[in-house]
C-alpha cells in the first residue's frame, strides 16, 4: 500500500488534527470522534499520506475557494498529497466546480461520481488527475443481503473490459472502490486501474431529496430536490433498523441524502488480504463523516 488519504467534508476540521510531527490514522480518529473504527490491524499507527476535501454525495458541500486554498495550503504545508471530491453534479453544480478548478495545480486529484465532470476534467483541465469515484465503480452493496449466494447474482463489473475501456477514454488511471457485503478479497484486483478502497465505512444508495434536510420543511415541502438545505447533515446521523432484521445485517446510519454501512470483520479480513496482495495501493478514510462524528 502506498498511502492512506483522510476524508474531510469540511475543511475547518483540519483546526482539531495534530499540527506537529507525522499525522497517525490513530490521531485523526481521535481528534474526529470515531468510535473505535473497524480498520485492518496495523493501520492505525500508519502515518496519513494524503488530504482529500469534499463531498462525494451532494454538490450544496462543494468546498468554496477559500475552504479550498485553506485545506491545499494545509496539505502542502504538513507534505501531505491533496485531492477535491466530488459528488454527482447538476449543470448549476458542474459551474460552481469549472469555477474551482483554476484554483488546482496542475497534477492534483479531482475524484470524479459522474461522467460530466469527468468530461469537463477531460476538456478543460487535462492537466489535472481524474480519478473514478466509488459512485461510478457500481456494485451490490444493500447491508441486509443475507449471505454470499445472494451477492453473487449480481457481481460487479468494476474491473470488466468495457467500463476500463471508457475509463481510459476520459484519461482515468485510478478507481476508487467500497468494500461489498460479502466481499473476497479478489473484489479489488484490476489488471489496468490502481485501486483506493474506502474505510471504514461503505455507501449503500444515495438520492438528490434529503431526509435529514426534510425536518423543519412542511409536509408539501418534503423530500424534494428543491428545498433550502441549511446544511443539518453536518449536525444530525440518523441511526437505521428494522424490526426483521437478520444476524447478518450490517450496521447502518445516515448523513445527509446517503445511507451508509459499517464494515464487518468478515469485511476487514477481505480488505486485509487484498492489502497484502498489494491489489490496494490507497485506503481512504472517512475523517469527519461517520456515524459518530458531532460538531460540538
Amino acid at each position: 500500500m502506498s498511502g492512506i488519504a483522510l476524508a474531510l467534508t469540511q475543511a475547518k476540521e483540519l483546526e482539531r488534527l495534530p499540527a506537529n510531527g507525522p499525522l497517525r490514522v490513530a490521531d485523526c480518529a481521535g481528534a474526529l470522534g470515531w468510535s473505535a473504527p473497524p480498520l485492518p490491524h496495523g493501520v492505525e499507527d500508519e502515518a496519513v499520506t494524503r488530504l482529500h476535501l469534499g463531498s462525494e454525495f451532494c454538490e450544496t458541500l462543494l468546498p468554496t475557494e477559500t475552504q479550498l486554498a485553506q485545506a491545499a495550503g494545509w496539505a502542502a504545508a504538513a507534505g501531505l498529497g491533496f485531492a477535491l471530491l466530488t459528488p454527482s453534479l447538476s449543470d448549476g453544480g458542474l459551474a460552481a466546480l469549472a469555477a474551482l478548478l483554476p484554483h488546482l495545480p496542475a497534477g492534483t486529484e479531482v475524484v470524479a461520481n459522474d461522467w460530466g465532470t469527468l468530461r469537463l476534467l477531460r476538456d478543460h483541465r487535462p492537466d489535472l488527475t481524474p480519478v473514478a469515484g466509488r459512485l461510478l465503480c457500481k456494485m451490490v452493496k444493500d447491508p441486509r443481503l443475507p449471505s454470499a449466494e445472494w451477492a453473487r447474482l449480481y457481481p460487479h463489473g468494476v474491473h470488466s473490459g468495457p467500463f476500463g475501456a471508457i475509463l481510459e477514454r476520459m484519461g482515468v488511471q485510478r478507481i476508487e472502490m467500497d468494500v461489498p457485503p460479502f466481499a473476497e478479497a479478489e473484489d479489488f484486483r484490476s489488471s489496468t486501474a490502481r485501486v483506493a478502497v474506502h474505510a471504514p465505512y461503505g455507501f449503500s444508495v444515495k438520492g438528490r431529496a434529503c431526509r435529514i434536510g426534510s425536518l423543519a420543511q412542511p409536509p408539501e415541502g418534503k423530500f424534494t430536490a428543491e428545498q433550502k438545505c441549511r446544511r443539518e447533515c453536518l449536525v444530525y446521523v440518523g441511526g437505521l433498523s428494522r424490526g426483521d432484521a437478520g444476524t447478518g445485517d450490517l450496521p447502518t446510519f445516515q448523513r445527509g441524502n446517503t445511507v451508509f454501512y459499517r464494515h464487518s470483520p468478515a469485511m476487514i479480513a477481505a480488505l486485509s488480504l487484498a492489502l497484502a496482495e498489494g491489489w490496494i495501493d490507497r485506503l481512504v478514510l472517512n475523517g469527519d463523516w461517520n456515524e459518530n462524528r458531532r460538531p460540538h
